[in-house]
């Protein structure tokens, strides 16, 4: 399979660069081989004026903006982590005063869309109750502005659903690296979202991942990598990076009955029609 009309719903250029590796020489080489783009995701708050700025040579990777729910701190019901990147305590002053200065970014710096947001309750960050207060602030503004999310959701499937039936929003969004959930499946659906499955397809275990992919209408799928986590196989382990989509694309065509290249001209149009707001 080659690149042509492959997208990537769902990487962190920022990320990989802090890991020393050279994205855009390998962004030149995607786009060279017919690489149709892709949305490079937001982790802090503050992180969209210097992703804007070394993303301007590269129209068609969109950007996300977002505050995740690791801004809510580091668990205070967790024993801490050893190096733990979120090791700071913060109170709820401080986190609205960190989403003010987010949504002036995302205005500012005209994000496509607001993510990744949602719920984390297996490192289970900050608390419960600041973890919503983040999310569902976003939710709100993601109707208010007219933009779609992309939803990151671990061990919260029941209270995640809960959040998208409640607030939408209005545009629906992404539901980012999908894990299996019945739950959170049948209620994204329902409120117009797509559904974007990672490398993590292609682990041989995952069995169960690949039947929900069967469940997923053709016109709301979507792939990702989570570049620089969840490399496919064959190169589980390693830093993952936009390129090894392939991999993952091949996995979802194998398992779906269909040729790579069919598939990919289904999820490119359905990608382009998620990016129309753009």
């Amino acid at each position: 399979m080659t690149y042509q009309n492959v997208i990537d719903s769902h990487f962190h250029t920022q990320s990989m660069l802090q890991r020393g590796m050279d994205v855009f020489s390998l962004y030149d080489k995607l786009f060279s081989s017919g690489f149709h783009g892709g949305i490079d995701i937001g982790c802090m708050h503050d992180d969209l004026p210097e992703r804007r700025e070394f993303l301007k040579p590269y129209p068609k990777i969109l950007l996300s903006g977002a505050m995740g729910p690791w801004e809510a701190g580091r668990s205070e019901t967790k024993p801490l982590e050893p190096e733990y990147e979120f090791a700071q305590i913060k109170d709820i002053d401080q986190i609205e005063r960190e989403l003010v200065v987010l949504k002036d970014n995302i205005i500012r710096y005209k994000a496509c869309f607001i993510g990744e947001i949602g719920l984390d309750y297996y490192w289970d960050y900050g608390t419960h109750e600041k973890q919503h207060l983040i999310f569902e602030t976003q939710m709100r503004w993601a109707s208010e502005m007219g933009l779609r999310v992309l939803i990151h959701d671990r061990d919260a499937d029941d209270e995640t659903a809960e959040v998208i039936r409640r607030l939408g929003p209005e545009r629906g969004g992404i539901i980012h690296c999908f894990d299996g959930s019945s739950t959170v499946l049948e209620t994204a659906l329902d409120k117009g979202y797509y559904i974007s499955f990672a490398g993590n397809l292609t682990y041989k275990r995952n069995t169960n991942l690949r039947e929900m992919l069967k469940k997923v209408p053709l016109e709301r799928l979507l792939l990702e990598t989570d570049s620089p986590y969840l490399a496919p196989v064959p190169l589980r382990g390693q830093p993952n990076n936009p390129s090894y989509i392939i991999h993952t694309y091949e996995c979802a065509a194998e398992t779906l009955g269909m040729a790579p290249e069919d598939l990919a001209m289904i999820i490119k149009e359905n990608f382009d029609r998620l990016s129309a707001c753009v």
